[in-house]
């Protein structure tokens, strides 16, 4: 399929899409913003409103509301000024999902370019975020609808970020030299990365060479001024500019060379490409039906919506190369799409340098609460195996099962304590 085709639907779906784009088409022009940006946040936050809302179900994959989501988007993309990818017609990427049940099951990402001028206009930056969550909440019996998830800080609030950026960037003519930037508003994050590794397969139509890609996932819940930024080990040039692009900012930076393992860059740097990750941390809240819009903080959607400006002008502005690290502290995109992983239910707190993954707390009712893991544990071992970072938590998860009991090892007031832990599939 042509990276820039839409699918056709079914008039259900075609019903549907229409009644929800409707509602939804009110709050999304709720409240103007001046050239200046969104100091307050509250734009964001109306963003933030608009695609947790009930009438958009949870943007569950394969579902005619999260069409209507992408819908949403694409109309925020063209108030801001932003034009198809060059050889589209349109600001739509459609692609078939797999795996998971919803094999052939239409997808849609949202793609808006802003070209580039000068000495740079052959370069591209992509700044993406994913739009898509779980859907529909079941009940025990796991048919019943008992209402949905509205995924608000995960990730409506990445969404409402990247529009910002591109509403500021794009009017930005300052630069005479500057790279072209693709904003991609990705489906399929939540089932294995396939918006991501779809609009892979789009980018090399642009003819341009990717300099970086930055992902803004969950982004919503600043606590402290304290901004997880990672990545950095992708390219040697990261660290030092996010350093210094910080110093006008003040936010507390928690640096990794790594990065979550379970997000769209990974993708990205799984295909040789440097990027960086923004998170504002984990919390009880992720994967639930309680992470709702009224949780997210505008001011802190302000504070991370003017680094992420700045950051990111200083990438598409800057003459110098950002040369890929191939021994970057990265997580590989893992597994088949669409594969099931074990789930422990461990909050990291994404400290570097803590000898093993510090936990900032676990989830309600999870593995590792039942077990006794708690806020403060550094996890260091997994049935004897060792646990460096994240991204070693996440490789050996990969190999065990649902089901399955394993011995955690974690370092507490000062000794070393094991606890047997079943794991589990991720609730829906």
């Amino acid at each position: 399929m042509h990276p820039c085709r839409r699918m056709t639907r079914g008039p259900g779906s075609l019903l549907l899409a229409a009644s929800a784009a409707a509602v939804l088409a009110a709050p999304a022009a709720a409240r103007a913003v001046d050239a200046d940006g969104d100091g307050d946040g509250q734009a964001m936050l109306e963003r933030v409103r608009t695609l947790s809302a009930e009438e958009l179900q949870g943007r569950g994959n394969g579902t005619a509301a999260a069409l209507a989501a992408a819908d949403t988007i694409e109309r925020w993309f063209a108030a801001a000024g932003l034009a198809p990818p060059p050889g589209c017609a349109q600001r739509f990427s459609d692609f078939a999902l797999g795996g998971q049940g919803l094999d052939g099951r239409p997808a849609r990402n949202v793609l808006g370019w802003s070209p580039g001028r000068g000495a740079l206009v052959d370069e591209l930056v992509v700044i993406g975020a994913h739009y898509d969550h779980l859907g529909p909440a079941l009940g025990p019996d796991g048919a019943t609808v008992a209402g949905f998830y509205p995924g608000a800080e995960d990730n409506a609030s990445g969404v409402a970020v990247m529009v910002e950026l591109a509403r500021r960037l794009h009017a930005d003519a300052t630069a005479t030299d500057r790279c072209a930037i693709l904003f991609a508003a990705f489906a399929g994050e939540e089932v294995g990365l396939q918006g991501a590794a779809a609009a892979l397969r789009a980018v090399p139509l642009s003819g341009r060479r990717v300099r970086l890609m930055l992902n803004l996932d969950s982004v919503g819940r600043l606590r402290g001024d304290r901004l997880y930024v990672g990545g950095l080990g992708s390219s040697p040039r990261l660290r030092p500019l996010v350093q210094d692009v910080n110093r006008a900012h003040g936010l507390v930076l928690e640096l990794s060379d790594g990065g979550w393992d379970a997000s769209d860059h990974v993708a990205f740097n799984a295909a040789g490409i440097p990027v960086l990750f923004l998170f504002t941390g984990a919390h009880p809240q992720y994967h639930s039906v309680a992470d709702r819009w009224e949780l997210v903080e505008p001011r802190g959607l302000a504070r991370v919506a003017d680094f992420a400006r700045d950051l990111a002008a200083a990438v598409v502005t800057t003459a110098d190369d950002f040369p890929y690290a191939t021994q970057a502290a990265l997580p590989s995109a893992g597994g088949e799409r669409g594969q099931t992983r074990a789930w422990l239910g461990t909050i990291p707190d994404f400290v570097e340098n803590a000898g093993g993954v510090k936990l900032s707390g676990v989830m309600p009712g999870s593995p590792a609460e039942e077990a006794g893991l708690a806020a403060g544990d550094v996890l260091v071992a997994m049935e004897g195996s060792v646990v460096a970072d994240l991204a070693g938590l996440s490789a050996l998860l990969q190999a065990h099962g649902a089901g399955e009991t394993v011995t955690v090892t974690v370092e507490r007031d000062g000794g070393r304590r094991d606890f047997a832990v079943t794991l589990r599939a991720r609730p829906r």
